[in-house]
């Protein structure tokens, strides 16, 4: 937005409350009709008042006519989201839920030949009695699509896939999900642009992969979003240095591609109009390319509907421009209203809008322009972004303008470069060859801007996400939105400083306040720790100055935040159950920090790293088996499993038992943590000679593998905890924890603590006055009702 033109809202309010309304509706079966209803009362009311009654006041009609208006919206796409779910859940596939059933159609996503997660757009099903068309396309999400015997297969292809069926929560953007049974069978291959797009995709990785190092691996995703060959640590460095849009295709893709084609066609002298009409021919052939994200649709159908407009009449604002596009995909597809990609896209563009130009202003007073707009850009995105991200992480990255300021001039550079290797590779390899070592040098300046990012010191801010750590977000980007336009426009220092102290106090308030009074709370003689690190494990064990913690997740600033609220500095004893992600991903916040570390089975070079890193930083290693003993404190532990030369993987996870020593008298727990151990190996245990003897009664267990179902029951009756710790992330989509691990921990009488329920905890024991020790359950959220 220039200073001192006026915000047009016009459009952007009722496509706003229209939004939030079918997101609303679609949160379970049976709403959006109700919602349209609701909505189409409102707008037929407003109507009348403005129409029957005369308003007399200017400002109060005017404000009937937009609720008119913002209701009409609403009815309008919930109604048509209504008509269209009939479609989506047809009755051959409602009745089949629970079944193994046989569907047929389009895939939408490339399948390599291992366990994948891929997306069917069903069109027939076998239910047993031959193949039955849908009359509709249904979107069905398959776990464990493999293959047997051949190349991976590319999107577009028709295949069939045998699957237990299963319900999916209600407006998600798949209908359906199921788990493969066997291969996925290719009946066609892709045609038509779907060939075409793929061979331009294999080539252009094929090119890739021929480059060095990172600029290599990560190139195919910044030219057209293909992240298939990013390593996973690269990922990861990306996501911390908050760099990982620039390889989800978005508008700045499309803003590169609408540049170089009026470039190139002024330097054609090609009439204004042609131009205009090779814009938009490109940006539909880049999104059959990169397939259609949300974030790359939404981008060009602004870009379109700006071009369109260009063709026939003056320029329009911004705000007008995303209302339009929003609208229109709502329309087209109603379930992207809780996508959060598209949420997020749809956030960043509207903060570029609103804030992005008073913003530069405000900044160009303090440096050259062209800096101001580089730090203006990613902080404007990110500050519309961060009260929804919040929800995702509790965390604010204080580095991320700073990563993208740095970042964000190669990137241009990279995407046009690598595209224009995509296109030659198929037909002109060598001069693809040679745009692709072009656009190396941005792309390995990104990769090498995001590795360093990612090691920066206090780089992030937690901040609370519940409901009023949320709200309190969404008040402070309001002041600052509100503070940087009145200032841009030169509006009275004394409005500006006022917002601006406010932010502060907020800020301060909901930051210090928070982790003060979490600190505060956390009881002095705890001895069994769980910390919330999402869908992972990590718990924490003390008896007096000497602590072990198992496991440490895989988010490093939740892991961080953990080890700060109960005081941890020193880790004694670290134990690595086992070197899935989620148990060892955030390692790098206590390397340096650790004393001893047992290890699970190492199995791959990855795993090998891990350990690495601990060993350079000072710690003794020492590989677990079962039968090791050693002391924490007054308390004794003892490793139960795993059994020498066990493969890795889940089953060889370390299970840990820890018991008061002889020299405790009071303040003592007893624990068993299982690791990720499965039902076989949770059998096995109970017979073999070490585990089995260690398997008695227990104060607290640690629940294995985040409470799936694959439990055995005589394990949880033998150790009858009167403590399960779950650790498990919110809303996560494994459907953790399973009702069967639920029940095996309360038919032992025990009580189950889940982290994505109670944040962080801690068990105390309490003396009693009969001589036996009581449990106390401190959670730095409210326990749930029942």
């Amino acid at each position: 937005m220039t200073p001192g033109r006026v915000l047009d809202l016009r459009l952007g309010v009722p496509v706003a409350v229209a939004w939030t309304g079918l997101a609303a509706g679609s949160i379970r079966p049976g709403l959006l009709p109700v919602v349209a209803g609701a909505a189409l009362v409102v707008c037929v009311v407003a109507v009348g008042l403005v129409v029957g009654a005369r308003v007399g006041v200017l400002a109060a009609g005017r404000i009937l006519l937009v609720v008119a208006l913002s209701a009409g919206a609403c009815a309008g796409l919930t109604a048509q989201a209504a008509v269209r779910d009939d479609r989506r859940h047809p009755a051959g596939l409602t009745s089949s839920v629970g079944h193994a059933i046989t569907v047929e159609g389009r895939l939408l996503d490339r399948v390599e030949g291992r366990a994948d997660v891929t997306t069917v757009s069903v069109d027939r099903v076998d239910v047993g009695q031959g193949a039955v068309a849908l009359g509709s396309r249904v979107p069905v999400r398959v776990f464990g699509a493999r293959l047997e015997g051949r190349d991976p297969v590319e999107i577009g292809a028709r295949v069939s896939a045998r699957l237990v069926l299963g319900p999916v929560r209600y407006g998600e953007s798949v209908a359906f999900e199921g788990g493969a049974v066997g291969p996925l069978g290719v009946r066609a291959e892709p045609r038509g642009t779907s060939a075409w797009s793929n061979g331009l995709r294999s080539s252009f990785r094929t090119v890739a992969a021929r480059l060095p190092g990172d600029g290599g691996a990560l190139l195919p995703g910044l030219a057209i979003g293909d992240t298939s060959g990013v390593p996973d640590d690269l990922d990861i460095d990306m996501k911390a240095a908050s760099l990982s849009h620039l390889t989800a295709v978005s508008g700045s893709n499309c803003a590169v591609l609408v540049a170089l084609v009026m470039f190139v066609g002024s330097l054609l002298r090609l009439p204004r109009l042609m131009r205009l009409a090779l814009a938009v021919a490109v940006l539909v052939a880049f999104v059959v390319l990169v397939t259609p994200e949300p974030s790359i649709v939404r981008a060009t159908v602004m870009a379109v509907l700006v071009l369109v407009h260009l063709a026939v009449a003056r320029p329009i604002g911004g705000v007008p421009v995303v209302a339009l596009a929003v609208a229109g995909l709502l329309f087209v597809d109603p379930w992207l209203a809780r996508d959060l990609a598209f949420v997020l896209s749809v956030l960043a563009t509207a903060g570029l809008v609103v804030i992005g130009g008073p913003l530069t202003t405000l900044l160009s007073r303090l440096v050259p322009e062209p800096v101001a707009a580089g730090l203006a850009v990613p902080a404007a995105a990110q500050l519309a972004c961060q009260p929804v991200l919040l929800a995702l992480e509790p965390s604010i990255a204080l580095h991320g303008v700073v990563a993208n300021v740095l970042a964000g001039p190669a990137a241009p550079g990279a995407t046009l470069g690598g595209l224009v290797a995509c296109v030659l590779a198929p037909s002109v390899p060598g001069a693809a060859a040679v745009a692709a070592w072009v656009s190396w040098l941005p792309s390995s300046w990104v990769a090498a801007v995001a590795r360093s990012a990612a090691t920066w010191p206090g780089t992030r801010l937690h901040w609370d996400a519940s409901v009023p750590g949320v709200a309190s977000l969404v008040c402070l980007t309001a002041l600052v939105v509100v503070a940087v336009v009145a200032r841009a426009r030169g509006r009275t220092r004394a409005v500006t400083t006022t917002l601006l102290v406010s932010v502060l106090v907020v800020t301060v308030g909901v930051v210090s306040g928070r982790t003060l009074a979490t600190r505060a709370s956390v009881p002095d003689g705890w001895v069994v720790a769980q910390c919330d690190v999402g869908q992972g494990d990590a718990v924490l064990v003390r008896s007096g100055p000497a602590v072990a913690l198992i496991d440490v997740g895989d988010d490093e600033a939740a892991l961080d935040r953990c080890l700060s609220t109960f005081g941890v500095r020193h880790v004694d004893l670290l134990v690595l159950t086992h070197f899935d992600r989620d148990h060892v991903g955030a390692v790098g916040s206590v390397v340096g920090r650790v004393g001893t570390a047992l290890v699970g089975p190492v199995g791959r070079s990855d795993d090998t790293e891990v350990v690495t890193a601990l060993r350079d930083g000072g710690a003794q290693i020492q590989e677990a088996q079962g039968g090791i003993r050693g002391r924490l404190g007054d308390l004794t532990w003892r490793l139960l499993w795993p059994p020498p030369e066990t493969p890795a993987g889940n089953d060889a996870s370390v299970v840990l038992r820890v018991d008061p020593g002889e020299t405790c008298r009071v303040g003592c727990l007893s624990l068993l943590d299982l690791g990720d151990l499965g039902e076989t190996a949770q059998r096995r245990l109970l017979s073999s000679t070490d585990g089995g003897d260690g398997l008695g009664p227990v104060d607290v267990v640690k629940v294995s593998h985040h409470g799936s179902a694959d439990q055995h029951a005589e394990l949880y009756e033998r150790v009858s905890a009167r403590v399960g710790l779950i650790g498990v992330g919110a809303d996560n989509s494994y459907g953790h924890p399973s009702d069967v691990a639920l029940d095996l921990v309360r038919h032992g009488g025990g009580v189950v603590v889940r982290s994505d329920q109670a944040g962080q905890t801690a068990v105390t024991p309490v003396a009693r006055g009969d001589g036996d020790v009581g449990l106390r359950i401190w959670r730095e959220h409210a326990a749930p009702g029942p």
